[in-house]
């Protein structure tokens, strides 16, 4: 991950210039504030094992949107229970998963859904609101009043706090993880970053056997759980030549382009096109959480259901898994699985449950 950590540091002061540029003097000050802060390093963790939390100060994909989404889910044709499993049922879960009976029309699967950790992105958004008192307006189009849509943000890379809450994770969490068969990722860096790190035990080089062989642990990156599409440039993917240096371990065969030799993000590109159609000023839209919950759906009922795994981990983002958990899983009602898992991950947080799929 070092050319990561390069590449931030060299779109830091490219972004800083650009918002010399383009941006008021009070809100460049901001952003430089920021990024002087992210170059040094001076960033402090608080290092404690209490829940992840994010607020609107820090985080861009907060939402205030209380919409009942269960037309939705009762409207498509496998439902998908979901009970949040907590660490001293770990054991026995597995255990009930490893007798499953193949021959019932139900499919049930533990997953370990992680979201990324600190991003500059993240800390750009907190240092704007911060300073300024009044958070960026993510609908905004004009990039004086939204960094976000600064191209020197595209694919925003974790910071070294967010790197930090990801060794946290692995270390409160990998023994609970013994089991996981397959790893899927968004191909966003940040994403792939925070896999890296908390499923470190899991990586080719780190899982073989006494005598030599790979464990059968597999890693695939999924377009369909990348975060928001549209407008925003830190969720635009970076050139795919440069990923699969950083990130050799992981299978880019499914992503919607995957010729190496191509800069463009067919994936990010196709939603734009389609979304700017129907405005006169043909600036693209940000994919509402109902479009990313059809996404959801169609990576869990056409992927997951179909996977051989048992035990898998998906690594996403903040608004998709808040779009999944809203509007595609189901839980018991009044279940306090529903108060846990209806609200907004945090920076770096891992929660699991079991997935029971009926037609």
């Amino acid at each position: 991950m070092q050319l990561t950590r390069r590449r931030s540091a060299a779109m830091a002061l490219a972004l800083s210039s650009s918002l010399q540029r383009s941006v008021p003097v009070a809100s460049y000050h901001v952003a430089s504030a920021f990024f002087n802060n992210h170059l040094s390093g001076r960033i402090s963790v608080r290092h404690n094992h209490q829940r992840l939390k994010s607020s609107s100060r820090d985080d861009p994909s907060l939402t205030s949107e209380a919409t009942c989404y269960n037309h939705l889910k009762q409207s498509r044709p496998i439902r998908i229970k979901a009970k949040a499993l907590h660490s001293s049922e770990a054991a026995a879960t597995k255990a009930d998963l490893a007798d499953d009976d193949k021959s019932t029309s139900t499919i049930t699967k533990l997953v370990h859904f992680q979201r990324h950790g600190q991003g500059t992105h993240n800390q750009l958004y907190q240092q704007w609101t911060d300073r300024t008192g009044i958070p960026i307006d993510l609908s905004e189009t004009n990039p004086e009043l939204n960094p976000l849509l600064l191209p020197d943000i595209i694919d925003a890379p974790l910071t070294d706090k967010g790197r930090n809450q990801c060794k946290e994770q692995r270390i409160d969490k990998s023994k609970y993880f013994t089991g996981v068969e397959l790893i899927v990722v968004s191909p966003l860096v940040r994403a792939l970053e925070t896999a890296c790190i908390t499923f470190e035990d899991h990586l080719p080089s780190a899982s073989k056997r006494d005598d030599g062989e790979e464990e059968g642990v597999r890693w695939i990156a999924h377009e369909g759980i990348r975060e928001e599409l549209g407008l925003l440039l830190c969720n635009q993917r970076r050139p795919l030549k440069e990923t699969l240096l950083e990130f050799p371990h992981v299978d880019f065969s499914l992503l919607a382009q995957h010729d190496e030799r191509s800069d463009e993000d067919v994936y990010w590109k196709q939603h734009c096109e389609r979304t700017s159609m129907n405005h006169a000023d043909g600036t693209p839209q940000r994919e509402s959480l109902e479009d990313m919950s059809h996404r959801a759906y169609d990576f869990l009922v056409e992927y997951l259901y179909h996977r051989p795994e048992k035990e898998i981990a998906v690594v996403g983002h903040s608004a998709w898994l808040l779009a999944m958990t809203n509007a595609v899983l189901e839980f018991d009602e009044g279940s306090e699985d529903v108060e846990e898992f209806g609200t907004m991950f945090g920076q770096a947080e891992l929660r699991s449950a079991t997935l029971t799929f009926t037609e």
